[in-house]
């Protein structure tokens, strides 16, 4: 699965968890019958595929968790949530600039928009065949995890090569610790009495 969505702000993770159900149950349910893919709600953007490993706890590209309990990973407008509280400790929120692929290729989604990517290894260790899998491959018949991570050319990515993604909640995190370290130096250096 490669999928191609608009920049904007979006939920990554269990749809279940943040989806009303009028959305979750009535729309992609009812309508869509819990299937993979892309789908237009609302004028939104809702991308979902189903994990390899089915529910767990994943961990990304930046060690952030990912609570699955209903076997799927979705890219979620958040105009289609309606209780932002709901993400938390359950997926994160991205702030994407240009358009964005999802992509599903053999247990491992890759979110990619402009150089940065996310990615996401649900892949069950156990089962895996890669002969077996559902991949996803680019024009040349490779398999698009090797083009994103530049693989094929035995390039390594690592996060000094600003390649991943922060989550809109990593800067509420990181600027939280700013505070906390600016007005620790203030009782520090304040004159007692």
């Amino acid at each position: 699965m490669n999928e191609t969505l608009l920049p904007g702000k979006y939920y990554l993770g269990d749809p279940l968890n943040v989806l009303p159900s009028r959305i979750y149950n009535g729309i992609w349910g009812n309508l869509y019958n819990f299937e993979n893919g892309k789908y237009a709600i609302n004028d939104t953007d809702f991308v979902v595929h189903n994990t390899h490993y089915g529910d767990n706890i994943y961990k990304d590209t930046k060690n952030r968790s990912y609570t699955i309990n209903s076997g799927v990973i979705a890219l979620v407008d958040i105009r289609l949530i309606d209780d932002i509280s709901k993400i938390k400790n359950n997926g994160h929120i991205f702030t994407f600039h240009s358009k964005i692929n999802f992509i599903y290729d053999g247990g491992l989604f890759y979110i990619k928009s402009d150089k940065k990517y996310i990615c996401i290894n649900t892949i069950n260790e156990e089962e895996y065949n890669s002969d077996f899998e559902e991949h996803c491959e680019n024009e040349d018949g490779d398999y698009i995890q090797k083009t994103i991570t530049n693989a094929s050319d035995n390039d390594s990515v690592n996060d000094e090569d600003n390649l991943f993604f922060n989550s809109d909640d990593d800067d509420i995190k990181d600027e939280k610790s700013l505070e906390n370290s600016v007005s620790e130096k203030i009782i520090f250096f304040k004159k007692k009495n």
